[in-house]
Order: structure tokens, then C-alpha cells, then sequence
């Protein structure tokens, strides 16, 4: 009995990785303000009970079509905003987290037989993805992703799979952030695999026919949603390589960067090992990791992609050549030996269990979240003065403050831009550029949307401009933000 209870080492890396997260939710937190336009529509999607199809959230777009294809995640974020404030936010994305990679580890178990190696492998990729760690819908497609590889390698090695399972995943996945489209990415990657295989004459035809069902049905289940196919369009429709340039997880991987070499390590000793392997791989392998690798370098977001599928692969092929040492073969016969009898998920549920309570306890006393928005970098009490004095008119704010603002000051005050920029277009985000740098035309545009008021960060560019324009005055001003008002 006491063996059983013993935590197994995926239960010690899902526990790892939590404790990870929450101890740096507080920054996690601060690195953008994407949060705070999803707490806004999950909070009015739970209140209305409807889920809007078109924008509610700016002036300058209101009425366009907005695909809501991320309304499922945006509901849990706001439940769990309205459970324990900020502090249930940032447990309920280590939560998803630290999930996937539980999962990726049992799939690198199942395939490799070595659990200690899948643990380090696992442990490397999760320090590889964490640059994109961030308490946002995204996170999500870090577990789907993670359990549509499993299915799919189990379908592939001829597992016994109901094919139900994929399609009901994708339903799911599709109405929760628009990384679903991965999940087609992986199916056409194994495709294209079968086809290899098959001109080898090295599989059956029966498997690439039941790919193509699910292919299928996943198509039908991606389009329930509330804008039916339109979320597809908003996905594959954010093409401008100037909306992609505005933020940095839309930009190409940069060698330079630190925060990047343990994807780069991870990347070099997958081509370490197939080499050695003499590309004695599956061709659905070789050509997963090859497409991911790619879209990583085109944008650093898709790392974490990447080392999510890269895990037990690395691990399948690494095992061979670490049995032939002989300490090591005896480490993992002994670590499998024990996992063999104990009992799953125990310790991951009591420590979840644990950080819930500790999180709701100091909550309930102190009324104060634990993770708050930092004033040095959000405009915190710019956004209190506005609540007290509510400027009226429209209001011209920075594209990095859109969804803070709207987590603060809406529907009382709708936004000019905030940071989803795929819906705002090329057009819209380069003029907003060109106002908060004050560029010459700047009046012109303000008067044209009709703007009364601005909050802008202290070392705006038309922070100077408007200090010198007699039609402005400042109406608040602390370290962090300014706000003018027309005179």
C-alpha cells in the first residue's frame, strides 16, 4: 500500500511545473495585457449568457465581424477570475500547463519505456516552451496539441482508437483559440507520412482511409461554432507582415535571443539522433518535427508547439542507445519496476487540491489577489482616475494597453485598438501607430474617429506633441501614464 502511494515521476513533473508557474505568475502576468480583453468577453458572455459574433469592444470597428473563436477559454478564464480573482487566472493556466506536459510524458513513457528519460526530456522541453508562457487561451492548444499527438500515434501504430475520439477533440479545440488549425497541420503531417510509407509498400491502405475520415469529420466539427466558419478565416486571414512585426510573438526567431537556445538544443539533438539513426524514423516523424521546426523559426510563439511534439520522440529515439549503458538500463527498469504498481494522479490532485485552497483561503482574508497588474507597467491608476471622473467622448489609447483598458474601463468606455491586431488590420494598426508616435498628420486622424481624450504612456512620442498644443490639456499624469482631455 505504501508503495502505491508512492507519486509517479509524471505526477512529480506536473507538481514541478505548477509550483513553476505559479511562483512566476506575477510575471506571467505583467508581459502583456492580451488578458484583459478575454476576462472582458468571458465576463460578458457568463452575465449575457450569448456569445457575440461581431465587435462590442472598440469604437473604431464596432459592428465588424470578430469570430469569436476563442469564447470557450475566454468563460473559463472569467469563471475562474470570478472564483479567486487574478489568483484563480494564473492557477488555472499552470493548471493547463503543467497538464500538457503530464501528458507529453506519458506518451514518452508509452513509447520510449523509460520514464527517468522522458522526465529530463520533458523537463527541457518545458523550459524551452516557457518563453510563451503567458495566462492566456493559447495555452489550451498546448494540451489539445499534446492529446491529439497521442491519438494519433496510437491510430498510427494500429492501437485499437474509436475515431469518434478525434473529431470530439477538434469540436472542443476549435471553439477554444485558434491553434486548432495544428491540429489539421498534424493530420496532414501523418498523411503525408502514410503516402510515404505506402509507396514503400510499408503500410496498410486501411489506416490512411481512416485518417481521411477523421480529416473529415474534424472539418464538420471545426465549423460548430457560433460564426460556423469564420473562425477559420480569422485565423488564416492575419497574413500582413506589419500586424505580425507589432508583437513579438508574431516575429521571426532570433538566434541572438537567450530565451530561444533550449529550443535550438532540442532541435539539434533531433537531428543528432536521426542521423545516428541513419533516418531509420517514420516518415510521419521526420515530417511533424521538420514543419514545426519551420514554423518556429517563421514565429517564436509556435516553440512551444514544437517541444510539445518533439518529447517523445526524443525520447522513443534516444532510449535504444542509453540501454546499452548499464547503470542507466538498471535506473529506468527500477523507476518503471515502481510506477508499474502505483496509483496515478494521486499527488497530482492533492497538490492541485492544496494550491486551490491555499489561493482561495488567503483570498477570502485579504480581499487582495496575490498576482495583481503592476502600476509600472499597466496604466493602473490612470484607469482608477478615469473610473472616478469618466472623461466623455471617445478615447485614443496604446495598442499595448488595449486589454487592460477594456479589463478596466469597459463597456462604461470602449477601446481605439487593443492588442488583437489580426481583427483590427493593417490599416487601423498603422494609423494608431502613427498617432502615439505624434507623426505629422496625427490631428487629422484623431478628429476623423472623433477623439476626446487620450491615455497614453509617459514616453509617448505624442506625449510631447500634445504637451505643446493648445487644443490639449493634461487631465491626470503619474509615472506611468498621462491622460489629455480636448480644451
Amino acid at each position: 500500500m505504501r508503495r502505491g502511494l508512492l507519486p509517479r515521476l509524471q505526477d512529480f513533473l506536473f507538481v514541478l511545473v505548477l509550483i513553476g508557474l505559479i511562483t512566476t505568475g506575477s510575471r506571467m502576468l505583467n508581459i502583456d495585457s492580451d488578458l484583459g480583453r478575454h476576462l472582458a468577453m468571458g465576463g460578458y458572455i457568463l452575465s449575457s449568457q450569448r456569445v457575440p459574433t461581431t465587435d462590442i469592444l472598440s469604437f473604431t470597428r464596432f459592428g465588424a465581424s470578430r469570430p469569436p473563436y476563442e469564447w470557450l477559454a475566454q468563460v473559463l478564464l472569467a469563471a475562474s477570475y470570478r472564483a479567486i480573482n487574478l489568483d484563480g487566472v494564473v492557477l488555472l493556466a499552470a493548471a493547463i500547463i503543467a497538464a500538457a506536459f503530464s501528458v507529453v510524458q506519458a506518451d514518452a513513457v508509452r513509447r520510449s519505456g523509460g520514464p527517468l528519460l522522458s522526465l529530463f526530456i520533458a523537463l527541457w522541453a518545458a523550459l524551452a516552451s516557457s518563453l510563451h508562457w503567458l495566462p492566456r487561451p493559447h495555452v489550451f492548444t498546448f494540451l489539445f496539441l499534446a492529446l491529439w499527438l497521442y491519438r494519433l500515434e496510437s491510430l498510427r501504430r494500429g492501437v485499437r482508437n474509436s475515431i469518434w475520439l478525434f473529431p470530439a477533440l477538434m469540436l472542443m479545440w476549435a471553439n477554444t483559440h485558434g491553434g486548432f488549425i495544428f491540429g489539421f497541420l498534424a493530420l496532414g503531417c501523418y498523411l503525408a507520412g502514410w503516402f510515404v510509407d505506402a509507396m514503400r509498400g510499408a503500410t496498410n491502405r486501411s489506416l490512411g482511409a481512416r485518417m481521411l475520415a477523421i480529416t473529415g469529420m474534424c472539418l464538420i466539427a471545426s465549423v460548430i461554432t457560433p460564426d460556423l466558419w469564420h473562425n477559420w478565416d480569422a485565423v488564416l486571414n492575419n497574413r500582413s507582415s506589419y500586424v505580425l512585426s507589432q508583437t513579438i510573438e508574431t516575429m521571426p526567431l532570433r538566434l541572438a535571443t537567450a530565451n530561444v537556445w533550449p529550443f535550438l538544443g532540442m532541435l539539434a539533438a533531433a537531428v543528432a539522433l536521426v542521423a545516428v539513426r541513419r533516418f531509420r524514423v517514420p516518415p510521419a516523424h521526420l515530417i511533424l518535427l521538420a514543419v514545426l521546426a519551420a514554423a518556429s523559426f517563421v514565429m517564436v510563439r509556435n516553440i512551444p508547439l514544437f517541444c510539445i511534439a518533439a518529447v517523445p520522440l526524443l525520447a522513443d529515439w534516444a532510449a535504444p542507445f542509453l540501454r546499452l549503458v548499464p547503470i542507466w538500463a538498471r535506473l529506468e527498469e527500477r523507476f518503471a519496476s515502481i510506477e508499474a504498481t502505483t496509483r496515478p494522479h494521486i499527488w497530482t490532485t492533492i497538490a492541485m487540491i492544496l494550491a486551490i485552497t491555499c489561493l482561495a483561503v488567503r483570498f477570502s482574508f485579504t480581499r487582495a489577489p496575490l498576482f495583481q497588474f503592476r502600476q509600472d507597467i499597466f496604466p493602473v491608476q490612470a484607469a482608477d482616475w478615469a473610473r472616478t471622473h469618466r472623461p466623455q467622448g471617445a478615447m485614443f489609447n496604446d495598442f499595448n494597453w488595449g486589454g487592460y483598458l477594456l479589463y478596466r474601463l469597459w463597456p462604461q468606455q470602449r477601446v481605439f485598438i487593443d492588442s488583437q491586431s489580426d481583427f483590427y488590420g493593417e490599416q487601423l494598426t498603422r494609423e494608431a501607430a502613427s498617432i502615439a508616435n505624434g507623426d505629422p498628420g496625427w490631428e487629422e486622424l484623431l478628429d476623423r474617429y472623433d477623439v476626446q481624450w487620450l491615455l497614453l504612456p509617459g514616453n509617448a512620442g505624442l506625449v510631447r506633441v500634445a504637451l505643446s498644443d493648445p487644443r490639449w490639456s493634461v487631465a491626470y499624469q503619474d509615472g506611468t501614464a498621462i491622460i489629455f482631455t480636448r480644451k
